[in-house]
């Protein structure tokens, strides 16, 4: 039987987790400039609070628990770096939905990569899920087959990849310290971007704030999440976490009135419900 009380608060911090994480697209686009100039900020924020979220936990072992501790913590920490640098590149180069409808297929790489590495089952429900979360992708990918629009769609299904890899490299290791490898991650991509960066990186006060909510809530998001997972089962994480790909792009409609097109709205639809049945049938089958 679950532990009620801690599964309620499972079910709070998650949900927060997934609610802290809903405005990061529209962030992205309110700050103008050069892509390396977004990236390189919003790496070395990100890295900043979680360096001082591990300086409130641990106090005087930060020096012990924050550097990473063997090959597959690095491997974790630079697909994160990645990550940050697709996600970015595919927000300034597409619409806030289509990225989120195609990182919202997380979970279902995640399955794929896992049985290849991890030597896990994969269940039928999955294998269907995939083939219609595929079909959602087809139908985002057909709106704009030339041009920039397709470059950030190709970034959007990059991010999605190299996140559920580095997902797979976390949970082979039992004992990782997430916000070390989020901050080291966020240290990797702004490093080489202070050098490689063609414009200027100094920001005004308006972006510098910017910059700095995007990278609270980022970490508010990661530690939430994260905890609430130790306390619900994955299925309901995998759901929460499409109120991100929902609410994602309402930020951006309600701030910058971007308007979703047609083959994003139903290969969204699709892609969402598809995610919403494959956890609901998962999460069945745990309590069978």
């Amino acid at each position: 039987m679950k532990n009620r009380p801690e599964h309620v608060q499972g079910l709070i911090l998650a949900t927060l987790g997934a609610l802290a994480l809903t405005p990061d697209g529209l962030l992205v686009r309110l700050v103008s400039g050069d892509d390396m100039k977004i990236v390189f900020w919003r790496g070395l924020f990100i890295a900043i609070s979680l360096f001082l979220f591990q300086v409130v936990k641990y106090k005087a072992q930060i020096l012990q628990k924050f550097p990473l501790k063997n090959t597959k913590e690095w491997a974790a920490a630079v697909c994160s770096a990645v990550g940050t640098t697709t996600f970015v590149l595919a927000i300034t180069h597409t619409s806030v939905a289509n990225v989120l409808v195609i990182l919202s297929t997380m979970s279902l790489f995640s399955a794929l990569l896992s049985m290849i590495f991890l030597k896990e089952r994969v269940a039928l429900r999955t294998w269907v899920a995939m083939m219609c979360a595929i079909v959602g992708i087809i139908i985002v990918f057909m709106d704009d087959i030339n041009g920039d629009g397709l470059v950030g769609k190709l970034y959007a299904l990059a991010c999605a990849f190299i996140t559920s890899t580095n997902m797979v490299l976390i949970r082979s290791q039992k004992k990782v310290n997430v916000p070390s490898v989020f901050a080291w991650g966020g240290l990797m991509v702004a490093v080489p971007c202070f050098f490689l960066s063609s414009a200027s990186l100094m920001v005004d006060v308006k972006a510098g704030s910017t910059f700095m909510l995007m990278a609270v809530l980022n970490a508010l998001g990661f530690v939430m999440l994260g905890a609430g997972a130790k306390r619900i089962p994955s299925p309901e994480v995998s759901l929460l976490m499409l109120l991100e790909t929902i609410i994602g792009p309402i930020w951006v409609w309600a701030i910058l009135t971007e308007v979703p097109s047609n083959n994003a709205l139903i290969g969204g639809a699709i892609v969402i419900v598809t995610l919403a049945l494959h956890a609901v049938a998962s999460l069945k089958a745990r309590q069978a």
